[in-house]
Protein backbone atom coordinates (compact mmCIF):
# COMPACT_ATOMS: atom_id res chain seq x y z
CA UNK A 1 0.00 0.00 0.00
CA UNK A 2 1.37 3.23 -0.79
CA UNK A 3 0.80 6.84 1.12
CA UNK A 4 -0.57 9.56 0.00
CA UNK A 5 1.46 12.19 2.13
CA UNK A 6 -0.35 14.97 0.35
CA UNK A 7 -3.52 14.46 2.14
CA UNK A 8 -1.57 13.45 5.33
CA UNK A 9 0.31 16.27 5.60
CA UNK A 10 -2.41 19.28 5.69
CA UNK A 11 -3.68 16.54 8.26
CA UNK A 12 -0.85 16.28 10.52
CA UNK A 13 -0.11 19.91 10.49
CA UNK A 14 -3.60 20.93 11.56
CA UNK A 15 -3.26 18.18 13.94
CA UNK A 16 -0.06 19.91 15.40
CA UNK A 17 -1.69 23.28 15.21
CA UNK A 18 -4.39 21.80 17.26
CA UNK A 19 -2.16 20.68 19.76
CA UNK A 20 -0.28 24.40 19.62
CA UNK A 21 -3.62 25.84 20.38
CA UNK A 22 -4.57 23.33 23.25
CA UNK A 23 -1.07 24.09 25.23
CA UNK A 24 -1.43 28.00 24.54
CA UNK A 25 -5.32 27.45 25.68
CA UNK A 26 -3.21 25.54 29.04
CA UNK A 27 -1.07 28.10 29.20
CA UNK A 28 -3.37 30.88 29.04
CA UNK A 29 -5.43 29.32 31.76
CA UNK A 30 -2.41 28.82 33.80
CA UNK A 31 -0.91 32.49 33.45
CA UNK A 32 -4.75 33.58 34.04
CA UNK A 33 -5.02 31.90 37.33
CA UNK A 34 -1.68 33.06 38.14
CA UNK A 35 -3.06 36.68 37.51
CA UNK A 36 -5.66 35.79 39.42
CA UNK A 37 -3.89 34.96 42.88
CA UNK A 38 -0.98 37.93 42.12
CA UNK A 39 -4.22 40.14 42.06
CA UNK A 40 -5.55 38.33 45.42
CA UNK A 41 -2.05 38.70 46.79
CA UNK A 42 -1.93 42.45 46.00
CA UNK A 43 -5.25 42.99 46.96
CA UNK A 44 -4.47 41.45 50.68
CA UNK A 45 -1.76 43.81 50.87
CA UNK A 46 -3.38 46.82 50.30
CA UNK A 47 -5.93 46.25 52.46
CA UNK A 48 -3.54 45.61 54.86
CA UNK A 49 -1.44 48.33 54.23
CA UNK A 50 -4.49 50.32 54.25
CA UNK A 51 -4.59 49.03 58.01
CA UNK A 52 -2.09 49.96 58.94
CA UNK A 53 -1.99 52.91 58.10
CA UNK A 54 -5.46 53.46 59.71
CA UNK A 55 -3.18 52.09 62.96
CA UNK A 56 -0.93 54.70 62.60
CA UNK A 57 -3.23 57.50 61.95
CA UNK A 58 -4.98 56.45 65.22
CA UNK A 59 -1.58 56.23 67.06
CA UNK A 60 -0.49 59.49 66.28
CA UNK A 61 -3.91 61.14 67.15
CA UNK A 62 -3.76 59.28 70.17
CA UNK A 63 -0.19 60.61 71.23
CA UNK A 64 -0.67 64.32 70.00
CA UNK A 65 -4.31 64.21 72.32
CA UNK A 66 -1.52 63.15 74.92
CA UNK A 67 0.85 66.00 74.09
CA UNK A 68 -2.16 68.43 74.43
CA UNK A 69 -3.60 67.18 77.80
CA UNK A 70 0.89 67.06 79.00
CA UNK A 71 0.22 70.86 77.56
CA UNK A 72 -2.60 71.58 78.57
CA UNK A 73 -3.84 74.25 81.42
CA UNK A 74 -3.92 73.08 85.08
CA UNK A 75 -6.38 75.21 87.39
CA UNK A 76 -6.41 74.92 91.17
CA UNK A 77 -9.55 76.24 92.49
CA UNK A 78 -10.40 77.25 96.27
CA UNK A 79 -13.10 76.36 98.16
CA UNK A 80 -16.09 79.00 97.87
CA UNK A 81 -17.53 81.55 100.31
CA UNK A 82 -21.20 81.88 100.51
CA UNK A 83 -21.74 85.64 100.98
CA UNK A 84 -25.87 86.25 101.96
CA UNK A 85 -27.18 89.94 101.12
CA UNK A 86 -31.09 89.24 100.20
CA UNK A 87 -29.71 86.36 98.04
CA UNK A 88 -26.96 84.13 98.39
CA UNK A 89 -23.88 84.45 96.04
CA UNK A 90 -20.57 82.34 96.29
CA UNK A 91 -17.01 84.17 95.35
CA UNK A 92 -15.21 81.08 93.63
CA UNK A 93 -11.32 81.63 93.52
CA UNK A 94 -8.79 79.96 90.94
CA UNK A 95 -5.48 80.24 89.77
CA UNK A 96 -4.01 78.96 86.30
CA UNK A 97 -0.99 76.93 87.48
CA UNK A 98 0.56 75.37 84.59
CA UNK A 99 -0.37 75.80 80.94
CA UNK A 100 0.55 78.19 78.03
CA UNK A 101 -0.27 81.70 78.07
CA UNK A 102 -4.83 81.99 77.53
CA UNK A 103 -6.27 84.55 75.71
CA UNK A 104 -9.79 83.34 76.88
CA UNK A 105 -11.38 81.25 79.49
CA UNK A 106 -14.98 80.44 79.12
CA UNK A 107 -16.23 79.68 82.92
CA UNK A 108 -19.73 78.02 82.81
CA UNK A 109 -21.32 75.50 85.76
CA UNK A 110 -24.60 74.60 83.37
CA UNK A 111 -27.02 72.11 84.71
CA UNK A 112 -25.70 72.82 88.47
CA UNK A 113 -28.49 72.39 90.94
CA UNK A 114 -28.73 75.10 92.91
CA UNK A 115 -27.02 77.50 90.52
CA UNK A 116 -28.78 80.72 88.86
CA UNK A 117 -25.53 81.83 87.22
CA UNK A 118 -22.56 84.26 87.28
CA UNK A 119 -22.59 87.51 88.25
CA UNK A 120 -20.18 90.51 87.89
CA UNK A 121 -19.87 93.50 90.32
CA UNK A 122 -20.61 96.51 88.66
CA UNK A 123 -20.13 99.76 91.31
CA UNK A 124 -20.29 97.81 94.07
CA UNK A 125 -23.64 96.09 92.73
CA UNK A 126 -24.51 92.68 91.11
CA UNK A 127 -25.36 92.88 87.46
CA UNK A 128 -27.19 90.18 85.89
CA UNK A 129 -27.32 86.86 85.89
CA UNK A 130 -25.29 84.76 83.01
CA UNK A 131 -25.10 81.59 81.91
CA UNK A 132 -21.37 81.66 81.72
CA UNK A 133 -18.14 84.27 82.60
CA UNK A 134 -16.03 84.92 80.22
CA UNK A 135 -12.50 86.01 81.17
CA UNK A 136 -9.24 86.92 79.25
CA UNK A 137 -5.64 86.95 79.20
CA UNK A 138 -4.76 84.97 81.63
CA UNK A 139 -1.48 83.61 82.32
CA UNK A 140 -0.08 80.99 84.50
CA UNK A 141 0.42 81.67 87.62
CA UNK A 142 -2.23 84.22 87.77
CA UNK A 143 -5.45 84.07 90.12
CA UNK A 144 -8.98 85.34 89.24
CA UNK A 145 -12.07 84.75 91.17
CA UNK A 146 -16.12 84.50 89.54
CA UNK A 147 -19.22 84.80 91.35
CA UNK A 148 -22.00 82.65 91.03
CA UNK A 149 -26.08 83.54 92.07
CA UNK A 150 -27.02 80.52 93.74
CA UNK A 151 -30.73 80.11 94.96
CA UNK A 152 -31.94 81.20 98.06
CA UNK A 153 -32.76 77.83 99.62
CA UNK A 154 -29.39 76.27 98.12
CA UNK A 155 -27.85 73.46 100.23
CA UNK A 156 -24.32 74.46 102.01
CA UNK A 157 -21.86 73.46 101.64
CA UNK A 158 -22.44 74.40 97.83
CA UNK A 159 -21.12 71.72 95.54
CA UNK A 160 -20.23 72.50 92.09
CA UNK A 161 -18.84 71.48 88.75
CA UNK A 162 -17.01 74.34 86.95
CA UNK A 163 -16.14 74.13 82.92
CA UNK A 164 -13.40 75.55 81.84
CA UNK A 165 -13.05 76.42 77.96
CA UNK A 166 -9.54 77.74 77.56
CA UNK A 167 -8.60 79.24 74.58
CA UNK A 168 -4.42 79.16 73.70
CA UNK A 169 -3.17 82.95 73.28
CA UNK A 170 0.25 83.49 71.46
CA UNK A 171 -0.96 82.36 67.80
CA UNK A 172 -1.91 79.13 69.06
CA UNK A 173 -4.93 77.53 67.63
CA UNK A 174 -5.78 74.80 70.76
CA UNK A 175 -9.15 74.74 72.47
Amino acid sequence: MEIDWSTWLPAGAAIAAAGVAVWQAVSAKSQADSARKSAGTAERQARAAEEQLALARRQYQSEQNARDEAGGPRFHVDQSVDQVNGERYAEIPFKLLAGTHLDTVIVSAAGQPDVRGFVNRVGGEWDAVHPSVTLTNLAPGAAHAVFLMLDWNASSPVNVRLDFECHEGAGGTRT
